[in-house]
């Protein structure tokens, strides 16, 4: 589903890491270590405002010279929603880098958080800031891909189409890349009006027997997630309809994740069993996907395409999922190329007599 022609929300959770310059600081002031504890123990009980008292504390600790607590600082502030505190704080964080490398991801980070105030206030201003931002971020990273991703939706955004265009480009032919960056680089290169859709965090989440399930695993598959949970009506009265289109589909094409939000997990497991539920089930009992893909009520379903790039969401009302399904996998690049080696095979299979 398209956004209203800005660059949408982006992942707000985990998934705020240049590729290639990954920063992890450590501190040997045991006052700064213990709130940092502090803070993260408020995080895993949901406690996000105490967690950003505890590394605000932190930080003061450090006298402002702790990569580690700025960062923590300003991913709290985007998992809380607030963006142009993010902002602030990673342009602050600047100021206090220690290498080129940690500067250009205070500086991806601040043109992200850029991003998502635009997002609420419509300004663009705030894109232009945030085209500057990362023009700096190049210059301190300049082999970093997602620097070149952000920027070409920035500029797409902008409608700056040729400079997106060359962006995103330089992303796919960067060393670094990653292989979703490479994919989603190369389909907006083909198609810029993707780039105003929003893209799937960058998730891993385990099945009953521990086999972990991440966006990478699913990748050139269209990928109907549907989250649920047992004690929700309307999730019962969609779920046949829902569980009907995983059987319409080739596998190689195509994956139902159920993600639930029960906490129970021996209820969870017995409804899914009872139901015979298809499609990869797994159980969201830390709300860390619905955190991560910024669901708000349920049943919500989204669509990736075979890049990871949400094209459709909705949430309460049943909408003609099969149709969207469809319409993605029948543009997905597997699809077409399996259908053309059936066309091959029935042309050189010998007529029956």
């Amino acid at each position: 589903m398209k956004s209203s022609g800005r660059l949408p929300a982006l992942s707000a959770c985990l998934a705020f890491v240049l590729s290639s310059a990954l920063f992890a600081q450590t501190t040997q002031n045991p006052a700064v270590t213990a709130a940092l504890h502090e803070s993260a123990d408020f995080r895993q009980r949901g406690q996000l405002s105490s967690a950003l008292d505890s590394a605000r504390k932190a930080l003061k600790l450090a006298k402002g010279s702790c990569g580690e607590c700025q960062r923590l600082v300003v991913d709290l502030q985007f998992q809380m929603d607030r963006p142009h505190d993010a902002a602030s704080s990673a342009a602050s964080w600047t100021s206090h880098a220690s290498s080129p490398a940690e500067k250009a991801t205070a500086e991806y980070l601040q043109a992200r958080a850029l991003v998502l105030e635009d997002k609420e206030k419509h300004n663009d201003a705030l894109l232009h800031r945030a085209d500057q931002v990362l023009q700096q971020a190049a210059k301190d990273a300049p082999s970093d891909p997602a620097v070149h991703l952000l920027e070409g939706r920035v500029l797409a955004a902008l409608k700056e189409e040729s400079d997106a265009k060359a962006q995103f480009l330089a992303c796919a032919a960067t060393p670094g890349a990653t292989p979703i960056q490479c994919r989603r680089a190369n389909a907006y290169a083909q198609n810029i009006s993707l780039a105003a859709n929003d893209e799937a965090p960058d998730f891993t989440i385990n099945r009953t027997d521990g086999t972990p399930v991440t966006l990478e695993s699913l990748a050139g598959k269209v990928v109907l997630i549907d989250f649920w949970a047992t004690w929700c009506g309307p999730c019962a009265r969609d779920r046949s309809y829902v569980q009907s289109i995983a059987k319409d589909f080739d596998k190689d094409n195509f994956v139902l994740l159920g993600i639930s939000t029960d906490e129970d997990e021996d209820v969870w497991k017995n409804h899914v069993h009872a139901n015979r539920m298809v499609g990869i089930q797994v159980r969201d009992h830390r709300d860390a996907m619905k955190d991560m893909f910024h669901v708000s009520g349920i049943p919500t379903y989204l669509i990736l395409d075979g890049n990871g790039i949400i094209r459709f969401r909705t949430t309460g009302a049943l909408k003609d999922l099969r149709t969207k399904v469809q319409e993605l996998v029948k543009e997905s690049p597997s699809s077409t190329t399996q259908n053309t080696a059936k066309a091959a095979a029935t042309t050189l299979k010998p007529a029956s007599n």
